[in-house]
């Protein structure tokens, strides 16, 4: 198999790659000449070295030069026989320790017997040649061994334990006891002296997990808080894994660790992430992340409070332009259309205007920043300066040399003779530098600035002087305790009457936060290149009409090409020759319509081998609806296909065999009427399962879930005990019931099913519909039976599943029932009402004739129609009680 091959675990796809990466052994491929091509992490993390150091014959570097020779004498002679290699050889690690390994290898052949690969692994096993060596000198090792565990152990802070279903815990390791502040001289705790150590507000979701634990045969990764018997609070975090012989749950195994000083790290993280948003807040400073490509917008908390827009809200750009001021608009417009097209940096202000009439004003500050893509995102600040503007207005009409001053505020200030020297400086500046007022006067400010900024720094400044222009640029500027900051310093000259400059005013505007925003912002875009790269999919991507614009490295070394030759010969080049021509018509009908692209075909590997592939693409809108993209991926499902291709060819040999046999006739039954509410059952249990495997569990999705379990076992107790009626012929219980009801749990049960969830199911009743007399749960099931036939009957439809549901009275003085569908409608109509006669591959044929039975039991009539323009109408009518004729008694 190679590294891009797939397995499918309960169901989810998990990457061949990772899982030999996580592999307790060393994992290699070799060409059928030997050639060495290929290593798993844990090689590479053994030896220490990259990958190329180790392809060819370059691994024998790290073997042992007494065991060298003999090794690879042994190997080039498996090499000429085809026969398997084993062999020991010590390995030099990445300590420069050698280490005794045992090496296997085993030829890989084709069809015609030749060798197409070879596979290795290696073990550590200087542990086992050591063990042995002592072991035979002495048993005293042993006791060593079993020292060595138990310090390892308390050194990690980590216990094992062993739960017997039957008894509880039998045993604890030592540290255990000690993790736990227990003596361990004693006996293991029984469950409840250990729940009693558990904190009391984990104490019920543990013993409720541990309940489910022993009835489900589950293990467990969980982190909860103990209370030691002095009172100290411990993080303890528990993983345990089932033991199960002949499907019977004998033992639970498992350690416990104390993550404590983890915990206490990940609140201080929390807490100087708080720091951090509340100095954003303190200098009406926030932060945004913006993607003209995408649309894609990111604000800090504080720039949502700017804004006044509630955090929760996805902010869109449309949000944004309806909070500017609208004579500032087409201003702000313009600003984001240039730096979109061409990736200037943004630097302007603007005016929001708010409902009630209040003005805010902001600072935009933004640089662009290439992605992998070759588009900008731009990484910026936002300054809410309405305070400043307020001050500069009340300046401006006081004086015309202070306005200059203010307009860099909020910033360190300070002011310059005509020749650049300074003679003026703010106090906060000399706080921030250390400098008295002397030194940092005159050119003095120099020597605050980074050694390596300087040169620029002095020569931008100086021609700014000689020029009479602005001057602005970034810097490095020392701190008293000597840590450099980025600021942007921003130069006006002040001119009089007469034009020649008579004051430099610049401001120093500490820019570190957003220094440190872009390298944050760049680091995630590597991120998120490495995790497309990661992911256990093949992805690509097209242009509007279908040419290829990306593939991801897992696709192109799936099928063994470049980028480049994938494009020259075409997709379809590396389709199954069967499936090529359906592929391209469901691809070509998808760029067309615009629908979404989904399709299984073969594809052929790099190994000339084809496997089955489930291909999915969607488009990528702009607001305006076009598509300027497709989306898509590629999985590995061959193993999948193949056993559902064997489950359904042994469900079609058995099918025949269960029909012919009364008591399958009656399984098949129950299981029909209980499918619903057991579906329902599984999809809560499912939804209980992720809540609880979250980080952290959300205990209130979880009881949620947990108490619609309990509802829908009921149910299906309910259902069970009416069916055993029906079939015992024993009377049943009927009472007045609302039929409205009675159809909405139906349609609820019916939602439950994973497969169902997405069909429309139109409900509409005759108003002041009056009760009837039923058995409640029988009629619920043969409702639920009639609505799920409905939705399966327009399985592979190409118009959208649409049921409908009809109740009515009669003029026959009988309540009316109708389930109505969209699909091909039945061939008799009659006829469908007979046991074991079905229209559905997987059908039993049983549904229909209970359904049958239960109306008629009641009283009513059952049947079926096909209607004018396709599809199906089942019909129930169910007489009326004498209270439901004449409610009043009049």
């Amino acid at each position: 198999m190679g590294a891009n091959e797939h397995s499918s675990v309960d169901g989810q796809s998990l990457s061949l790659r990772q899982i030999i990466d996580s592999a307790p052994a060393l994992i290699h491929t070799a060409r059928p000449d030997g050639y060495l091509d290929f290593f798993n992490k844990g090689w590479l993390n053994f030896v220490g070295q990259p990958l190329e150091k180790l392809l060819g014959w370059e691994w024998t570097f790290f073997i042992h030069p007494e065991d060298v020779e003999a090794f690879v004498q042994k190997w080039r002679e498996s090499i000429a026989t085809g026969e398997s290699f084993e062999g020991a050889a010590r390995v030099r690690r990445a300590d420069g320790e050698y280490r005794w390994m045992l090496h296997h290898k085993l030829a890989m052949r084709g069809d015609d017997g030749r060798i197409i690969k070879w596979h290795g692994s290696s073990i550590d096993i200087e542990g086992r040649t050591r063990a042995e060596e002592e072991l035979r000198k002495s048993a005293r090792v042993l006791q060593t061994s079993e020292f060595y565990l138990a310090e390892a152990q308390r050194l990690g802070h980590i216990g094992s334990w062993v739960f017997d279903p039957t008894g509880g815990f039998d045993y604890w390791s030592r540290e255990l006891f000690h993790i736990y502040g227990l003596d361990p001289e004693k006996h293991a705790p029984t469950l409840e002296e250990y729940l009693a150590r558990v904190h009391p507000h984990d104490r019920e979701f543990m013993a409720s997990l541990i309940k489910r634990m022993l009835a489900e045969g589950l293990g467990c990764d969980v982190t909860k808080r103990i209370v030691r018997p002095d009172g100290e609070l411990r993080h303890i975090r528990c993983v345990g894994a089932p033991v199960v012989e002949n499907g019977t749950l004998k033992r639970i195994v498992g350690s416990a660790i104390d993550v404590t000083e983890h915990e206490i790290l990940t609140q201080e993280l929390r807490r100087r992430e708080s720091y951090l948003a509340e100095a954003q807040k303190l200098s009406h400073t926030g932060s945004f992340g913006w993607a003209p490509d995408t649309g894609e917008i990111l604000w800090s908390e504080e720039t949502y409070r700017i804004f006044e827009y509630d955090p929760a809200e996805k902010v869109t750009f449309d949000m944004i332009m309806e909070r500017v001021h609208p004579e500032d608009r087409n201003l702000a417009l313009e600003i984001v259309e240039r730096a979109s097209t061409s990736g200037d940096a943004i630097d302007c202000e603007y005016r929001l205007l708010f409902a009630d009439g209040r003005v805010k004003h902001l600072h935009i500050l933004a640089k662009p920043l290439q992605n992998a893509c070759d588009s900008f995102e731009f990484s910026g600040a936002v300054i809410d300066i309405t305070e400043a503007k307020q001050a500069e207005e009340q300046i401006r009409r006081n004086e015309r040399e202070l306005r200059a001053l203010v307009e860099a505020i909020p910033a360190y200030v300070g002011t310059s003779l005509p020749d650049g020297s300074v003679d003026f400086i703010s106090q906060s500046w000399l706080d921030y530098t250390g400098f008295s007022r002397e030194q940092g006067m005159g050119w003095g400010w120099g020597s605050a600035i980074h050694p390596d900024d300087v040169d620029r720094v002095v020569a931008n400044w100086r021609a700014g002087l000689a020029a009479g222009a602005p001057v602005e640029h970034e810097l490095r500027c020392r701190r008293a305790d000597g840590t450099y900051h980025w600021f942007l310093y921003r130069g006006l000259p002040f001119r009089d009457d007469g034009g020649d400059v008579v004051k430099w005013y610049g401001t120093l505007t500490n820019i570190d936060a957003l220094k440190e925003t872009e390298s944050a912002l760049q680091t995630r875009e590597h991120q998120l290149l490495g995790i497309i790269e990661t992911i256990p999919s093949m992805l690509w991507s097209t242009s509007p009409t279908g040419e290829p614009t990306h593939n991801s490295q897992r696709l192109l070394e799936y099928v063994g090409t470049s980028h480049e030759e994938f494009v020259n010969r075409g997709w379809a080049s590396f389709i199954h020759p069967d499936d090529r021509e359906e592929s391209a018509k469901a691809f070509f009908q998808a760029i067309k319509t615009g629908e979404s692209y989904n399709v299984m075909h073969r594809v052929r590997r790099a190994d000339g081998e084809y496997r089955w592939h489930q291909t999915r693409g969607e488009p990528l809108r702009d607001p305006h609806g076009k598509i300027i993209q497709w989306y898509g991926l590629s999985i590995d499902i061959d193993e999948r296909k193949r056993a559902e291709d064997h489950l359904r060819n042994t469900r079609m040999k058995l099918s025949t065999a269960s029909k012919i046999a009364t008591v399958a006739e009656l399984s098949a039954s129950i299981a029909h009427e209980l499918n619903q509410p057991l579906m329902a059952v599984l999809g809560n249990a499912q939804a209980a399962k992720r809540w609880l495997t979250a980080c952290p569990p959300n205990l209130t999705e979880t009881n949620a879930s947990i108490e619609r379990i309990l509802r829908d076992i009921r149910s299906a107790d309910k259902t069970m005990q009416h069916i055993r009626a029906l079939f015992k012929r024993e009377s049943f219980e009927k009472r007045e019931a609302n039929i409205t009801d009675i159809i909405g749990e139906a349609v609820r049960l019916v939602h439950e099913g994973p497969n169902k969830r997405a069909v429309l199911i139109d409900c509409h009743f005759d108003a002041h519909l009056p009760t009837v007399s039923v058995d409640q749960i029988q009629i619920q099931q043969v409702l639920c039976n009639l609505i799920s036939n409905a939705i399966e009957a327009m399985e592979g439809s190409r118009t959208p599943p649409l049921v409908k549901i009809r109740a009515a009275l009669t003029d026959q003085n009988e309540m009316l029932i109708q389930v109505i569908d969209n699909g091909p409608g039945v061939d008799d109509t009659e006829k469908i009402f007979d046991a074991f006669v079905t229209t559905k591959e997987s059908g039993m044929g049983i549904g229909l004739a209970v359904s049958r039975s239960i109306i008629e039991a009641h009283g009513g009539r059952t049947w079926g129609e096909n209607n004018p323009h396709g599809g199906a109408t089942f019909s129930i009518a169910l007489p009326l009680s004498s209270v439901s004729r004449n409610p009043t008694g009049a």
